[in-house]
């Protein structure tokens, strides 16, 4: 069982729930979730999983979570048309990788997940859309078709926003989600690509469970892997604590400051990207991560 700290005295009654998670992968190697989380992360959680502790109250997320889909199964699973919490198995590269879909409609054969987020979330899955949806989404319709040899037709995210209020919608617009449930349609790859994707991602996770067995460092994660955000060039002007302009990139930045009448007083500062997924601790692994502490000291 994971280490908890009570700092915020939450009940005992909640602390029970937190701790009667009773989630398996079943009998696989690793499951879609672990499949598309970066290898490195995975890793540091097996080897420090004695140390890693967490506050109960970060966890009360997750009840939630499992509480609804725990509402949604139950009205479904009368339903012939519908089949709820399905756990499905396939071997690649010689792993068992396991996945569980939320619900998936009979009659067009559409898998649906439902994510309990923020309205954040989900006004920026629909304008930029999320990636580990796509990925997550893709590879359960991959496990479908390989236990069943039938197509998934459509994957969609039922998105419940935890945070959604009606007076910011009324006083917003916009791009506010009109309602506390958005659906949100995800792009269905092909099967091959569905495919490529999981043997490599299989691969990578396999390479890197090589190096822990060797007890090498795990492999690095990379930019989008951190969520890290974009790098800023400050326009700073001397005697002055804020900038005069903040620009994506050192060329906009010299621009502005060339065509400034008081460009001999203009210079310009390098802010990187922070690494969201790192600082916030997102992974649970950051104060084991040397990856992480080495930006620190920087």
């Amino acid at each position: 069982m994971p280490k908890y700290t009570n700092k915020y005295n939450i009940p005992v009654e909640i602390i029970r729930a937190i701790e009667n998670d009773d989630y398996t992968k079943g009998n696989a190697d690793i499951s879609v979730t672990g499949l598309i989380q970066p290898p490195r992360i995975r890793v540091l959680q097996d080897i420090n999983k004695d140390k890693i502790t967490s506050d109960y109250s970060d966890e009360v997320w997750k009840i939630l979570g499992q509480s609804i889909h725990t509402i949604m199964e139950r009205a479904n699973e009368s339903y012939e048309d519908t089949i709820t919490e399905q756990r499905l198995f396939a071997d690649v590269s010689g792993w068992t990788i396991s996945g569980q879909t939320d619900t998936l409609s009979l009659a067009d054969n559409t898998l649906k997940d439902l994510k309990v987020t923020s309205v954040w979330t989900i006004i920026n899955a629909l304008k930029d859309g999320k990636s580990e949806w796509e990925q997550q989404l893709n590879c359960y319709a991959w496990l479908y078709w390989k236990n069943t040899g039938e197509n998934i037709h459509q994957c969609n995210i039922i998105a419940l926003a935890r945070d959604w209020n009606k007076r910011e919608l009324q006083r917003r617009g916009g791009d506010y989600p009109e309602s506390m449930i958005t659906t949100i349609k995800i792009p269905l790859w092909s099967t091959e690509k569905q495919e490529e994707f999981i043997e490599h991602r299989v691969n990578l996770h396999q390479q890197a469970e090589v190096l822990k067995q060797m007890g090498e460092e795990p492999p690095l994660c990379n930019d989008a892997e951190r969520w890290k955000r974009n790098d800023t060039f400050r326009v700073m002007k001397k005697g002055r604590k804020t900038a005069l302009r903040v620009f994506d990139s050192m060329n906009d930045a010299k621009k502005y400051c060339v065509n400034s009448d008081t460009s001999a007083d203009l210079s310009i500062e390098h802010s990187l990207g922070e690494c969201i997924r790192c600082t916030g601790n997102y992974c649970g692994v950051a104060e084991f991560c040397n990856q992480f502490s080495e930006d620190v000291n920087e």
